[in-house]
């Protein structure tokens, strides 16, 4: 007799609230932050949330488009979806919010300004009535001090630092110089010193090459394409990492594939692991030094399973690989104990660790099994 899963055992259907949160990628409740210190500090779910009516205005090749849909406050996120679900939508912490101001408009619009962080020019149009706007606007502002309160501004430039995107857009960064055309880093740079730690976080990929033939996937192209996409173009841009805009041209970039480069951190961005990991600063290395002399079922089994992860790729002929696994498998055995280990999880994160750094794959591994795919380990 098969065994059933404690999700599937006890499976709800999910809340309205459930849904809007796994339709926007972020946590079901959201996570109690916390700084690189590990203390806890307060949290802006306290706000209450708020959906408005809204027209969101961007301006793409010199060209305004405008896009009818909800704006959702769901602190400490903004969130917005076109009408059609499908067409515009984007997810953003209100701690990459550095400005919010009323425009001057005509006698009956009611239109918000809000800069980010990655100075991108976010211009919404509230369609409601007066009251219901004033009301989503007072909401606004409070979540907007609580995320100040609690400092959680002041974390962002250190995390986007972690992300790949920032130094692929950077006119002043040289990471293509010592990239091969994989995007694996090359072991010395053109001056002949090795190359340098990177600051933003990367998997074995890095240091053991690729998997694929760079030149039949097309890593050129597809670079290039997202680094256009990526950078800030007009008065309204389509951000990244924190504040990534998703609208047509973001699908159909992703249905011709991500590069080597880019994938581990689109990966987090677009299934919401990202927010996890933003919000829970050093928590991972937490858990980490928890596990240390610790002993249970499912550290055997995954001792058991290392050695069959993905034998034929490089990275798992080495210790580092190895240990790289092993480590993320047993945190997150350890930081969900009703699911723990299972067979063929192993394989998941060995192949999610060739695009992520341990961090970035430990995050994704509890989206992966605790929301995307419920009950399936």
């Amino acid at each position: 007799m098969s065994t059933i899963s404690t999700q599937v055992r006890e499976f709800k259907e999910p809340t309205k609230d459930q849904l809007l949160y796994a339709f926007f990628s972020v946590p079901d409740v959201p996570s109690t932050p916390r700084r690189k210190d590990g203390e806890k500090v307060a949290s802006s779910g306290q706000v209450d949330k708020m959906e408005i009516n809204a027209v969101l205005a961007l301006a793409e090749d010199g060209v305004e488009d405008a896009y009818a849909g909800k704006l959702h406050l769901i602190p400490p996120y903004l969130a917005f979806s076109s009408l059609d679900r499908k067409s515009v939508r984007f997810t953003i912490p209100l701690s990459t919010v550095r400005r919010v101001e009323r425009l001057n408009a005509r006698a009956g619009v009611y239109a918000l300004s809000l800069i980010t962080w990655h100075s991108m020019k976010i211009i919404v149009q509230l369609t409601s009535l007066r009251p219901t706007a004033d009301a989503f606007c007072a909401l606004l502002r409070e979540a907007l001090k609580a995320e100040l309160q609690r400092g959680q501004m002041k974390a962002v430039k250190g995390f986007v630092k972690t992300c790949y995107s920032e130094c692929l857009v950077s006119p002043s960064s040289s990471v293509a110089e010592n990239e091969h055309e994989d995007g694996s880093l090359t072991q010395e740079t053109k001056e002949g010193s090795p190359t340098p730690e990177p600051e933003y976080h990367g998997g074995l990929g890095l240091k053991f090459k690729f998997p694929g033939d760079p030149k039949k996937l097309r890593e050129a192209s597809k670079i290039k394409l997202w680094t256009t996409y990526l950078k800030y173009l007009w008065a309204s841009a389509h951000g990244r990492n924190l504040t990534l805009l998703r609208y047509p041209q973001c699908t159909r970039l992703v249905q011709v594939g991500l590069p080597n480069r880019l994938r581990g951190e689109m990966w987090e961005t677009l299934s919401g692991s990202m927010y996890l990991r933003y919000a829970n600063p050093g928590l991972y290395k937490d858990v980490i030094q928890k596990i240390k002399g610790k002993h249970s079922t499912s550290f055997d089994d995954i001792e058991k399973d290392l050695h069959r992860s993905i034998p034929e790729y490089a990275g798992y002929q080495s210790d580092e690989g190895i240990s790289a696994l092993r480590r993320v498998l047993q945190a997150y055995s350890f930081k969900n104990p009703a699911v723990g280990y299972c067979q063929a999880m192993n394989i998941l994160a060995a192949a999610i660790l060739i695009y992520m750094s341990e961090e970035q794959a430990f995050w994704l591994l509890e989206v992966l099994c605790d929301r995307l795919l419920p009950g399936y380990y």
